[in-house]
């Protein structure tokens, strides 16, 4: 396995994987696994789709999950191979042991990617070593049955004779321990602590030394590698009526097998006493005799508490009857039992439990304990449930999410289906989320979507559905509704609810939803209909003004695709050249000389023909792509009133409109000294043009930014001034020129006395705060001459001229002025 990732070598690897006979998984830098083979899926019986991410961890044994995921992680954590054992299920329903041992991997840039494992089945390797400890056993048990050896030396150490025991403990063949002399290199002694020993120190030779018998422990090391520890007793001979020695005589007794069942025993209890794993050992009565610290932990009982009783001390009341019947059943008839448990503990607490019991019973057959093995897993039922909600619900609203939703959605339309019964879905989106959003943070924007959640969830039954889809938009699902109107009502109350604003982080954020609404079955019988026609009605809703809600029929559902064809056209319009910029003189009103031209954008699409600009500015607005058709229209701008310097004529400024969102998005100031540079053009000759929404919800950044517009030397004015909050605080704040007064007041000043005496007004604040204003939309020569009368300094509008092409306008700049008549536009 390479330690670096190549994409096609990974493909070829996959390819290979897929029919290794070993289970192959793959993790990535995050610790989830991203990847199981054939050989893996076709031993667990599950999907990949099941296993991917920590899926897999269900098919681990409860009682190997906790060692098994801690071992991987904590490699994991250091990137180191690693090695491990632990059961996993077979699609059958069997545990099978598996040795997994994994590697880091690392891309070609050396960096870490994640981890690739290899597992194979040791079960059967498992249980032949368990097979092979219970032969050992057997054998030690029989040879002990067999009796002592027996051997008997001369006083100078050399084999006189032996029994057959003897050849079996030492190890020997006959023909070695023929002659065998206890000095030679044959077998190595060991004393208690199995350092070396000298054959001298020996019992046998130690009675031979001092004409006492001599017993004790004595280990060694026989030719066959095998160690073994004997208990021995060595009597001297003497000769008849003689004090002389003639030999020694020893027995001996394996006793290997105690000595290494009291090791077994040592490390048994040292187990017990240190699981992490509560246990109880019981008698066949069901009385506790052992506790280990773990069950101490868990259930707060000590061990002086626990024992004499019965495992009853720890019953909830959870369970019925049955419950413990069937457990005890299976006790009774296979010796185990395995399941998840609700107990109690010492401080009433319940807690869920991972439990095991196993029967233990003597030779011949007898229940004489049994041995039960637990663990709290409350923190893992948490994260199972945890992880079970996520998957169904929006992780910010607690709302059901897309999937919760279909489900619900389907069920509701198969009801209604069968019982001829309405269903109403409501689409919901937030009015101007994007710029809440996008000046305040995501932090704040995240507070305002689980006000509104909260909001929305207060406005419905509890048979009906709210749900959150992702970003700003909501599914509302209405149950068994007798007529239109009741979803007319809750998507009024849902208005009405919204109507104040969210106090959030000290700022008072108001907001309304735009609410489309579609009926079962009048606007469709399936799901998808449904949503998309709810769709439509709510971007109809937008249409309207916003903060409304509409119904779905077939004309919104061809507004709907015109609005698609649009957008699609607009996102090439760019690379196609298809954009024109007009232009509109701006007049002086005393002397009649052009003083300034407003640039405004035309498009002429290949496909759909001209398009009026109230149909693609808002949708370019909305999809983002103002932004970049902005800038081409502000170095457009900027190039054709340098080619009319150039030419000779006399210099105007050109005045470019900006976008809030263009405003929000780009960096204005680089951008337009950037245009101003690719022109060449003095930056005194670009007015910019500023619409009274993008001042109100400025902050410092904004104002910062303005003044730095104001100190390349740009000229800047508010557009359609009056149309909006006209505070007068701003005035005083930003940096402004000119106040151009929207054309919906000059329309209708002759005719109508409010709209002439806001006309008047403006004028005024205009004159009082030396600011320059133009009134736009100024069509007939009653206009021109109300303007004149109450002192406006310019005005723009079909009474001089229409907007017109960069060429005809040129002819205007030469001739340098325009009379008062109405022109007709081309």
């Amino acid at each position: 396995m390479p330690s670096s990732e190549d994409p096609d070598n990974w493909a070829f690897q996959l390819s290979l994987f897929e029919h290794f006979p070993t289970l192959i998984w793959r993790s990535g830098a995050d610790a989830r696994c991203t990847y199981f083979n054939k050989t893996w899926l076709d031993f667990t019986g599950r999907s990949l789709g099941q296993e991917v991410g920590d899926g897999w961890t269900m098919g681990v044994h409860p009682e190997d999950f906790d060692r098994c995921v801690s071992t991987y992680l904590e490699h994991f954590t250091v990137r180191t191979p690693f090695e491990m054992e632990f059961r996993l299920r077979r699609k059958d329903g069997n545990y099978r042991w598996i040795l997994n041992t994994g590697r880091p991997l690392y891309d070609q840039a050396g960096e870490f990617a994640g981890y690739i494992s290899s597992c194979i089945d040791i079960t059967d390797r498992r249980n032949t070593e368990a097979e092979l400890r219970e032969r050992e056993t057997r054998m030690r048990t029989l040879l002990a049955s067999m009796g002592e050896g027996v051997i008997m030396r001369d006083a100078g150490g050399v084999l006189l004779l032996h029994n057959v025991m003897a050849e079996e403990i030492l190890g020997l063949s006959a023909e070695q321990m023929k002659g065998w002399d206890i000095h030679n290199k044959l077998i190595t002694y060991l004393d208690e602590e199995g350092e070396p020993l000298a054959p001298s120190q020996t019992p046998a030779m130690q009675a031979l030394s001092t004409g006492l018998p001599q017993s004790g422990l004595l280990g060694l090391d026989r030719p066959d590698g095998g160690r073994r520890w004997l208990w021995t007793n060595s009597v001297p001979l003497f000769y008849d009526h003689s004090d002389e020695r003639r030999g020694v005589v020893t027995t001996i007794a394996d006793v290997t097998a105690r000595r290494d069942s009291e090791e077994q025993l040592r490390l048994a209890l040292t187990v017990f006493r240190n699981s992490i794993e509560a246990i109880i050992v019981t008698d066949a009565q069901q009385r506790i005799l052992s506790v280990n610290q773990a069950f101490t932990d868990v259930t707060g009982y000590t061990s002086a508490e626990a024992v004499g009783q019965t495992p009853r001390l720890l019953h909830s009341g959870h369970h019925d009857r049955s419950f413990y019947e069937a457990m005890w059943r299976d006790i009774s008839i296979n010796g185990f039992w395995q399941g998840e448990i609700h107990d109690r503990r010492k401080d009433g607490t319940l807690y869920p439990a991972a439990l095991s019991i196993s029967t233990v019973r003597d030779r011949s057959g007898r229940v004489t304990h049994y041995v039960a093995v637990f663990s709290d897993i409350t923190e893992r039922k948490a994260s199972e449930a945890r992880i079970a909600f996520l998957a169904q619900h929006d992780p910010l609203t607690g709302l059901p999410n897309r999937t919760l939703l279909q489900d619900r959605l389907d069920q509701s339309l198969a009801q209604a289906a069968r019982h001829g019964s309405r269903i109403a879905l409501l689409f919901l989106d937030l009015d101007r989320f994007k710029t809440i959003n996008d000046s305040l943070g995501h932090m704040v924007g995240d507070r305002l979507l689980q006000g509104v959640a909260l909001r929305l969830s207060a406005c419905i039954r509890e048979t009906d559905t709210v749900s959150r889809q992702g970003g700003d938009e909501f599914l509302i699902v209405l149950t068994d509704i007798k007529a239109p109107d009741d979803a007319a009502r809750v998507a009024e109350k849902i208005l009405d609810k919204l109507c104040p604003a969210f106090e959030i982080e000290g700022q008072q954020l108001a907001t309304s939803f735009s609410i489309g609404i579609a009926l079962y079955p009048e606007d469709g019988e399936c799901a998808e209909t449904l949503m998309k026609n709810a769709d439509t009605a709510m971007y109809h809703a937008k249409e309207e003004g916003r903060n409304t809600y509409r119904f779905f029929d077939e004309v919104m559902n061809v507004n709907a695709l015109e609005r698609l064809h649009m957008e699609n056209a607009l996102r090439r319009a760019l690379d196609q050249q298809e954009f024109q910029l007009y232009y509109q003189p701006q007049v002086n009103l005393a002397s009649g000389r052009i003083i300034g031209m407003e640039a405004l954008l035309r498009w002429f699409s290949g496909t759909l023909g001209g398009i009026s600009p109230a149909h693609f500015i808002p949708l370019a607005e909305e999809c983002g792509l103002i932004v970049p058709i902005g800038r081409w229209v502000l170095f457009e701008a900027c190039r054709q009133a340098r080619q009319w310097q150039d030419r000779g004529l006399p210099p105007v400024p050109v005045a470019v409109n900006l976008s809030a969102l263009q405003f929000r998005r780009a960096d204005m100031v680089a951008t337009i000294r950037e245009a101003l540079e690719a022109a060449r053009l003095d930056a005194r000759w670009l007015e910019l043009e500023l619409t009274e929404s993008l001042l109100m919800q400025s902050g410092t950044e904004v104002e910062a930014t303005l003044r730095e517009l104001k100190a390349l030397g740009v000229r800047m004015s508010i557009d359609d001034f009056g149309t909006g909050y006209s505070s007068l605080a701003y005035l005083k704040r930003f940096p402004v020129d000119c106040l151009k007064i929207d054309q919906s007041f000059v329309r209708d000043l002759t005719d109508d006395p409010d709209d002439a005496a806001i006309v008047r007004a403006v004028i005024q604040l205009g004159r009082s705060l030396r600011l320059e204003v133009i009134a736009e939309g100024t069509e007939t020569p009653d206009q021109l001459d109300f303007l004149r009368n109450e002192g406006c300094s310019a005005a723009q509008g079909y009474v001089f001229s229409p907007p017109l092409p960069a060429d005809a306008v040129t002819e205007l700049l030469r001739i340098g002025t325009l009379p008062a008549a109405p022109i007709i536009p081309c």
